[in-house]
């Protein structure tokens, strides 16, 4: 079996590697990048491919081999987009772990994403936004476009200031959303044709840009449990999915939707099994916490020690599992380094440059 993994750059791509290590298939990993992290993994081909978002029509053809060459595929971040034009115009023999294409772009959309959304959770009070004039100036709501991540461009102080620069039209739409505070909470799962197969919750910390975890702390509310069973069969899923959510301690709101893979992979990938062509999962779930390699220390440290909390530091890098122990120690430099100078070319932040040459904005 032939097994095609896209975006070496995230770490999950790591747990996917280890699922299918255990059948003894041919795994193949693929990225735009030169030095992902995944691609230090052992036991693995890695074959470097053009940007998605950059250079579409040679991205295309690089890809078309590859999935001809494959069985199955799992996507992992935003370049699932263009491969969901890929499989529409293309018959290919290789299994897409991956929803059908209309309902992947509308649970993209953080305005459109919520008629998805059942009973189990709340949603905020979200408003569509054509025009700056339709901007209300309040202390109450948050701005963000409907194609955003990590957190950029989230206007959280709206003022007359702020919202002056902003591209906001017809092909440029935002959100202007009810303001919720409380705990942020993320879920993650594996869903095939409807039934999930495994499923997590978990705690984001250690955030980067105030926004993208670099930590994650198991999470238990049967309100989300109860939640994603009932999206998976009135959606009919396929794929990875994930959501991030407020529990303000009385409820809990439904912010937007991942429907791709996410950090959540770290904590259920040992419960993972595929055979005969579907998964399954062990029912064992873990309550250790996850972190992504040295990082709670090379970005955290200086902060901790000023606050007064690097003994708090120190207790969590123990008490959690590096996602990263399997990649020699210079993998994460190299990769980190390649960021790096991207980001200085493209003047971009390093939360931007992950992503910018995959990401998809409707």
């Amino acid at each position: 079996m032939r097994v095609l993994i896209t975006c070496a750059r995230t770490p999950i791509a790591i747990e996917w590697v280890k699922v299918f290590k255990k059948i003894g298939a041919k795994i193949i990993l693929t990225d735009s990048l030169k030095y992902p992290i995944a691609s230090f993994e052992s036991g693995i081909t890695y074959i470097k491919i053009a940007s998605p978002k950059l250079e579409f029509e040679k991205y295309k053809k690089d890809m078309q081999k590859l999935i001809e060459d494959s069985d199955l595929l799992i996507p992992n971040c935003e370049d699932i987009f263009y491969l969901a034009k890929l499989r529409d115009e293309q018959d290919f023999k290789a299994s897409f772990f991956m929803p059908d294409s209309s309902l992947l772009f509308s649970l993209h959309n953080k305005y459109e994403f919520f008629k998805h959304i059942n009973s189990y959770v709340k949603k905020p009070k979200t408003e569509l936004i054509y025009n700056k004039n339709s901007i209300k100036i309040s202390k109450d709501t948050i701005l963000k476009p409907i194609y955003s991540r990590f957190g950029n461009d989230v206007i959280r102080d709206i003022t007359k200031e702020r919202i002056e620069s902003i591209e906001c039209s017809e092909k440029y739409p935002w959100v202007q959303q009810q303001k919720i505070e409380g705990k942020a909470i993320c879920n993650y799962a594996v869903i095939e044709n409807g039934e999930v197969i495994s499923h997590t919750a978990y705690e984001p910390k250690y955030l980067l840009n105030n926004s993208a975890a670099t930590y994650f702390t198991p999470y238990s509310d049967s309100r989300l449990d109860n939640f994603i069973k009932k999206f998976a069969k009135d959606t009919n899923y396929t794929g990875q999915v994930a959501f991030d959510f407020i529990d303000n301690g009385k409820d809990l709101f439904v912010l937007e939707c991942n429907p791709r893979g996410t950090s959540g992979l770290h904590i259920i990938s040992k419960n993972l099994n595929y055979k005969n062509g579907n998964f399954s999962a062990n029912s064992d779930a873990t309550d250790k916490s996850y972190r992504v390699g040295n990082t709670l220390f090379t970005l955290f440290g200086t902060q901790a020690l000023r606050s007064g909390n690097f003994k708090k530091l120190i207790y969590d890098y123990k008490n959690a599992k590096n996602v990263l122990e399997s990649i020699p120690f210079y993998a994460q430099s190299l990769f980190l380094l390649e960021l790096v100078l991207l980001a200085k070319k493209e003047k971009k932040s390093l939360t931007q440059i992950s992503t910018y040459d995959i990401e998809y904005n409707g």
